[in-house]
Order: C-alpha cells, then structure tokens, then sequence
C-alpha cells in the first residue's frame, strides 16, 4: 500500500495555484496528502477563489494559515514554495533545517548569497529538493533531448522573444502593500523581476543546460529605459541581448524585449548541430537534417530533408514534474529529479551573471567566479 507524501505549500499566487491543482490530482490518486496551504493574504486561502483554479477542491484536514511558523509546526514530508523571488525570508533554509523536502520556483531568489545560503541548508539537512525548471518535462524538450543525445554535437541556441510590457501582472500578490507596483505587473519592474532576463529568459536558458550542459561564462548589453518613459514603475529595460558560453563549446544567443504599447508577442526558438537544425514552436519541433547519401546527385528539397520529430503542446508540464517529484521522495530515488537545487544554481548564476555583464558594460562574466570570487561580491549580495 502506497503511503501518500504529506505535502505543504506556500504561496497561493498563480504559479501557486497551479502547483495546488498538479498536488489535489495526486492527492485524488492517493500519492500525496495536502497538509497545510500558506499565504501572506488571508483573502488568497478562501475555498470558493481556490475552488476558480482547483476543481473539486475541498478543505478538510488542510490547515489554512498566513503563518509560516504555524506552517512548521504541523507534521509533513514536503513544502513547495511558490513566493515571490524578491521577499524570500529565511523560508528554504528553516524548511530544509526542519527535515522537509522541498520545491522552490524559479527564480529560486535574486541574489546569489540569499541562494547560495539556501543550497548550504538543503545540502547539509541531506533533503531532496528540486527547482521549478518544469519545462524540462515538456514532450517537445524532451524529444529534443533524445535527439540530440543520439550522438549529435550541439553548436548554438538561438531564442528571440518580444512580450509586451504591461502583459503577465501578479494577479494574487498584492505588490503595493510590499513596497512594489500599484498595478502589479512585476515583470515590468526590475525589483521584482530581476529584469527579462532573470525573470523569462532563465527558463529558456535552463533548457539548453538540459541540452548542452553548464554554461561558464555570459556576456551582456541592455538598452535601459529612459527615465522620461517609465510610467506605473516599469523601470525594466527596452531590449535584452545575451550570449552564453557553455562547457561544451556550444554557444547560446538570447533576444528579448519588453516594449510598451506593443501588445503583442513574437517567439523564434532554433538549435543547431553540426549536421542539422530544429525548430521548436508552440505546437511542436521540426527538424531539418539531410539523411541519404552524402553527397546527393542534387539538392534535395526541403520536403525531403523536413521532419517532425514532436506534434503537440508537450503535454501538462507542471503535473509532470511534481508527479516525478513525489515520486522521487516516496521511493527515495534522488536521481528522479531534473533540476536539483545545487544543479540549478547554474541556470541562476547564468542569468543574473547576464544582469552583471552588462553593468560592467558588456565584460564577459565567468559565471564560477561570480558566486565564489570577491570582486562580485556585491553583485552577490542582497540590499
């Protein structure tokens, strides 16, 4: 008989909510049990707003409470921490102290220190933990990841994405009571985001970890905002332009933007390898790769060398990882996890590496010196 894993979250905010409606389904599988549901807004832990986003969701036997300290004090194997990245407090590291298991959304902070000192915790406790890189279970990345290991060298990444400025606000988080935009769009505010590049670009740039391994160095250029255009604290910059240099040799090449009055998005996702190229849409993954004999009579046509290696969406993501993750502390199998903490410190040193490089005015950043080295200590350090 399967001993469902007693599980805690805190943070009921979207991303929240949604990890909520992953952990009831297992929970109606009889794989976990919800044990207490945490948020700094008492409003956020009504049953009828949960039951918006969690259908069928019932209370009984789950604590409600916007104390973290109460959350500590009940019986549990787990907790999924779902705050935003900017007012962690000691959280992750009394968790992990506690015994508890954990799941901590990306960005897991924006400062290295504050990360740095959660990596110690979960380290020395000997927890299991993974971080949110969710898209590494999408059907698309994965068959990506199948291809490229079938003895393919990987050469370059290249992602372009132009989201509009006033798109993606909190809805949950009531960021002015904490010091943050009235309006609540936080991925417009450098305080609360990090910039694009932490906030959007780290999820992309942990895919291609997934694909190429370590990145070891980054190097950046942002066009910033003009203080005569930012309105409602949008602060963050017009455009972003970062290349990452991985251990391997591969290099990727990240185009973002967040422009006003657009209202509209753009995404272009390629990665190339010495004999092919893929493209990675919303509905699936082509690739394009000559397989007859070399070298052909003529040019084949594209038809000829076109191929889907993947249709679809890829399938629910963020079920499947908490699926993994649950089963990873319920069989005690550490190696079920993707994106373990200490592993995903890169993807995080990477990114904020990014915000580095470019107030150094586009110095390369050797991302192992930037968590270990004095001279970025301040870049480390949180205000």
């Amino acid at each position: 008989m399967t001993v469902p894993v007693r599980v805690a979250l805190m943070g009921l905010g979207q991303r929240g909510l949604q990890h909520l409606n992953s952990l009831w389904a297992l929970q109606e599988e009889g794989l976990v049990r919800l044990t207490v549901l945490a948020d700094a807004f008492a409003g956020n832990l009504e049953t009828n707003k949960i039951r918006n986003y969690v259908g069928g969701f019932r209370p009984e036997g789950i604590l409600h409470t916007t104390s973290f300290k109460e959350l500590l004090g009940r019986e549990q194997d787990a907790l999924y921490v779902c705050i935003p990245p900017n007012v962690h407090s000691g959280e992750v590291v009394r968790a992990a102290r506690a015994g508890l298991h954990l799941f901590v959304e990306k960005p897991m902070s924006l400062y290295l220190d504050e990360a740095l000192d959660m990596e110690a915790a979960i380290t020395e406790a000997g927890v299991l933990c993974t971080a949110g890189f969710q898209q590494r279970f999408d059907g698309r990345h994965e068959a990506l990841h199948r291809h490229l290991r079938e003895g393919r060298r990987p050469l370059m990444a290249c992602y372009t994405y132009h989201g509009a400025l006033e798109g993606h606000n909190v809805k949950h988080h009531r960021t002015e009571l904490h010091g943050g935009p009235g309006n609540r769009v936080w991925t417009a505010n450098r305080a609360w985001s990090g910039m694009t590049v932490v906030e959007g670009g780290i999820h992309l740039l942990d895919l291609w970890r997934y694909w190429f391994g370590d990145v070891e160095w980054v190097q950046a250029h942002y066009q910033h905002r003009s203080e005569e255009d930012i309105f409602e604290e949008a602060d963050n910059p017009y455009t972003y332009s970062a290349l990452f240099g991985f251990a391997g040799g591969s290099v990727g090449t990240m185009t973002l933007s967040r422009l006003r009055k657009v209202f509209a998005d753009h995404m272009d996702h390629q990665v190339l390898w010495t004999e092919g190229r893929a493209e990675i849409f919303w509905e699936g993954v082509t690739t394009y790769e000559y397989q007859g004999a070399y070298p052909p009579t003529q040019p084949p046509p594209e038809d000829a060398v076109t191929k889907t290696l993947f249709a679809g969406r890829g399938g629910d993501d963020t079920f499947a990882i908490s699926q993994v993750f649950v089963q990873a502390i319920a069989e005690g199998r550490p190696e079920l996890i993707r994106s373990p903490f200490g592993d995903a410190m890169n993807s995080l040193a990477a990114v904020i590496g990014a915000n580095v490089s470019d107030e150094l005015g586009g110095e390369r950043v050797d991302v192992h010196r930037l968590l270990n080295d004095d001279r970025f200590a301040a870049f480390r350090q949180k205000p």
